[in-house]
């Protein structure tokens, strides 16, 4: 039987979400409608909607006016950081900066060329060993914010997507906002174990992917606080507050308000669990392979690891063929691995971060997988060790020509 410990990348739909959404095509076959329709058909489909959407409030701890439905983390990422940052520079023109973590995902990570396009400058903020974001240490003298008068935006993920490190995302929005910048979050992988509560963050805009907490793809959410300015690159009909214009997707809206319904009412629980299933696996680990960060910061539900060997690709075919899905913190692209940009941010030479292993649990987790990722984990170190040896022959072959 196959295991599944790839949750951090996408998560198996969860029931909940598979039958809020059948439900939702078979009432919108019966009464099809446009939600901005005016007929029964419509107005059904809106009331649907505007269920969905107050669901999706009450579990993210905002309003129903502040939902804006989108097609995943990565739209929303894209619309929080540059519509927030196009609103602030709008609204004053010396806010051309715009200031995030260097443990973003690339759906943040990779707006850096849209700003630079547009105009604004990019400033990415330091990792320490720990995977921590380090922040501007700021004096009296030095009152009231870091990035006074220049600052359009802040972001700064609330749970590194590779790493797992929790991060300082309260103290980082008190400076923004000292600064008087506006405060994105990419939450996405945050909502299954920590209490995310948008308006206890003090957050102006979150993001949330539905397939990450039980949805289906292609559903996500933004959450933006009313009264911000926000200048989009989405105009059109003027959906969702003409942030993001495009008919809804409704039975994705309600399948991703049913699931987010479910995991915050089995959120401690889980993560109870998942606290106890990463206990065991890090206690049965091999002498040569450790955790790369603390335990005390990181998610309980996704487990980093840094193994003997800078060949991914064959740590990840020898658990595939164990029918085992974990993934590497490295990208691999057509068969190259590419070392993370991420964990050398923390200090780590380029074989340090080929040589990573990211395991993530998910609500269906079992100890029999942990057994059975551990029974594979030395077969899968051999086989990376043994290309390790390929390549250094190679290399000492190519030294003495």
């Amino acid at each position: 039987m196959s295991v599944y410990l790839d949750h951090a990348a996408t998560t198996p739909l969860r029931e909940c979400a598979l039958d809020a959404w059948t439900r939702a095509q078979r009432d919108l076959a019966q009464a099809p409608g446009n939600p901005a329709a005016l007929h029964f058909g419509g107005r059904r489909a809106r009331r649907m909607l505007d269920d969905a959407r107050e669901q999706v409030a009450v579990a993210l701890g905002g309003d129903i006016h502040e939902v804006v439905f989108t097609s995943g983390a990565t739209e929303s990422d894209a619309l929080g950081v540059m519509a927030g940052a196009r609103g602030m520079r709008e609204r004053e023109s010396s806010r051309d900066l715009i200031v995030v973590s260097g443990l973003e995902h690339d759906a943040v990570a990779h707006q850096r060329e849209v700003a630079a396009r547009e105009g604004f400058d990019w400033e990415v903020l330091p990792v320490d060993a720990g995977g921590m974001s380090v922040l501007p240490v700021v004096s009296d003298d030095d009152a009231p914010g870091a990035w006074d008068g220049r600052i359009a935006l802040g972001s700064m993920t609330l749970v590194s997507s590779e790493i797992g490190t929790i991060q300082p995302v309260a103290d980082f929005t008190a400076l923004v906002h000292a600064s008087g910048g506006l405060v994105h979050s990419d939450a996405a992988q945050a909502i299954p174990t920590l209490d995310v509560s948008f308006s206890n963050l003090g957050l102006d805009l979150m993001s949330v992917g539905g397939h990450k907490v039980g949805a289906p793809a292609g559903i996500g959410v933004l959450l933006a606080r009313r009264g911000i300015p926000m200048t989009t690159d989405r105009p059109g009909g003027g959906h969702e507050r003409s942030i993001r214009s495009g008919t809804p997707d409704v039975a994705g809206a309600c399948a991703l308000a049913a699931a987010l319904t479910e995991v915050v009412a089995e959120r401690a629980a889980f993560a109870a669990r998942a606290r106890d299933l990463r206990e065991y696996l890090l206690s049965r680990l091999p002498g040569d392979v450790r955790a790369t960060v603390g335990e005390s910061a990181s998610s309980s539900a996704i487990i980093h690891l840094s193994l003997p060997t800078a060949r991914p690709e064959a740590v990840l075919m020898a658990f595939d063929m164990a029918d085992i899905a974990v993934s590497a913190g490295s990208a691999c692209h057509a068969g190259v691995a590419r070392p993370s940009d991420i964990v050398m941010a923390m200090g780590r030479s380029e074989e340090a971060a080929l040589g990573v292993l990211r395991v993530s649990l998910g609500h269906a987790t079992t100890r029999a997988d942990i057994d059975a990722f551990l029974a594979a984990l030395p077969v899968a170190i051999r086989a990376g060790a043994a290309l390790d040896g390929v390549s250094h022959a190679r290399n000492q072959r190519n030294e003495e020509r």
